[in-house]
């Protein structure tokens, strides 16, 4: 019976390490199908922004409406931050189905290179996007640049700072034209701000400057 009983606890042993290995594996296999489903839509994203960017929206013959990317979400533009190695396309909105997968602009901000705050909001660490996970590592005088209608907007990083959620301030209007981008901390229990200032603008000719 001893010899009995060794036997079955090893091999509820095994069955549970088994177990174990099949749900690792599981989930690994899940966050690389949710990683490739992110690049795809990315990818998609910056294809439509190809032709967005070099629309001049302005311009009432075009119809900003027609573009459009996943469950029709309507794209703003391409952000760029070179010294932490970032391109990702911006959406409009900043729902949690938006966020999964693209960085998002607050509707009710600014838009890219008016006088205002234009705002962005993007994950940091998430199963799918990771767009800001080096935003913390930007510092005062590094250059975000932001490419929309038919335009290359640079701004200039002024401020790096840390605030509670509930600190809905950093989204106030202001009277220059301003960027806000903002992702959570480690834990999500704090948020990562970074403000700028545009310092130049430059027309864009078939995705190159003139």
């Amino acid at each position: 019976m001893f010899i009995g009983g060794i036997g079955l606890r090893e091999g509820i042993r095994r069955l549970i390490g088994l177990i174990l290995i099949i749900i690792g594996i599981t989930i690994i296999i899940s966050i690389i199908y949710k990683k490739i489903e992110t690049e795809k839509k990315q990818e998609e994203l910056r294809n439509i922004l190809e032709e967005v960017i070099n629309e001049d929206i302005d311009e009432p013959e075009n119809n900003e409406d027609s573009f459009t990317v996943g469950e029709g979400y309507k794209p703003i533009g391409l952000l760029e931050i070179p010294s932490i190695n970032l391109s990702q396309g911006i959406v409009e909105g900043v729902t949690d189905d938006i966020l999964l997968y693209y960085l998002g602009h607050f509707e009710n901000s600014a838009m890219p290179g008016e006088r205002g705050n234009f705002a962005v909001a993007g994950h940091r660490i998430s199963d799918y996007s990771e767009a800001f996970v080096n935003l913390y590592k930007t510092k005062v005088g590094d250059k975000i640049i932001v490419k929309a209608k038919g335009k290359k907007f640079i701004y200039e990083v002024t401020d790096n700072f840390v605030v509670q959620p509930d600190r809905v301030e950093v989204l106030d209007d202001t009277k220059d034209a301003t960027i806000t981008l903002i992702t959570c901390t480690v834990g999500a229990k704090e948020r990562v701000i970074v403000k700028g200032k545009l310092i130049e603008t430059k027309e864009l000719n078939g995705g190159g400057e003139q």
